[in-house]
């Protein structure tokens, strides 16, 4: 999985490939480092709230229980989009530490307060029916890394000029909900505005973001 994530910033390959190179990844952990992701939780609603966090900026932990106190994502949407990653499977392949990811063609995620699942579809995108065989990965990868979605390439962006600045333009760096503006929203419009125009070319932004710093040196 290290050497992996490594190989793709040296061969500075657009972040939205990167993402949707994890978010879809299958075969085996030794021979495709990124479905290493999926080893990280065996609960759907552990890994869709790591989904949510890593490639999203957003906090949707709470709307487990009940509908967010601080978002507008209900417990509905909550179970929906846990259910876009309900299917995923792992199962033991040769080699010490060696799995075997896949995505099943049936299994659901039961919503605990309604008893029976929900449609699975990304926070804010439409629902794929309960009976599909396909890899319901491939719509939230489409969902996820779309230039449209406002989200995925604004907390890349906040996260590269906190890494080079000190501070996000919001803090904390994984928490962009509308109740936690950012300090300076023109300017994270602009990077983010920058990392999709440029087909989001990580070095790009980097070297805009410390072109700025040199100027008001």
């Amino acid at each position: 999985y290290y050497h992996w994530v490594r190989e793709q910033v040296a061969a500075n390959r657009p972040w939205d490939q990167t993402a949707r190179d994890l978010l879809t990844a299958q075969g085996a952990t030794l021979e495709n480092g990124a479905a290493n992701f999926y080893v990280l939780h065996q609960d759907p609603r552990e890994l869709a709230e790591t989904v949510s966090v890593a490639f999203l900026g957003l906090s949707i932990n709470c709307a487990r229980c009940h509908n967010h106190p601080l978002e507008r994502w209900t417990n509905d949407e909550y179970f929906g989009f846990a259910n876009l990653v309900s299917r995923v499977r792992l199962k033991n392949a040769p080699g010490d530490g060696n799995f075997l990811v896949f995505a099943a063609r049936e299994g659901d995620l039961v919503q605990p307060l309604r008893g029976r699942p929900q449609p699975p579809r990304p926070l804010d995108g439409p629902a794929l029916p309960l009976d599909s065989p396909e890899d319901r990965r491939t719509a939230l990868a489409d969902w996820a890394t779309s230039p449209d979605n406002p989200y995925f390439t604004r907390v890349i962006a906040n996260r590269i000029w906190a890494n080079f600045m000190g501070v996000g333009v919001v803090e904390p760096v994984d928490d962009l909900r509308l109740t936690n503006p950012p300090s300076n929203p023109k300017l994270l419009n602009a990077l983010a505005d920058h990392l999709r125009e440029n087909r989001y070319d990580v070095k790009a932004l980097m070297r805009t973001i410390l072109q700025l710093s040199l100027i008001h040196i």
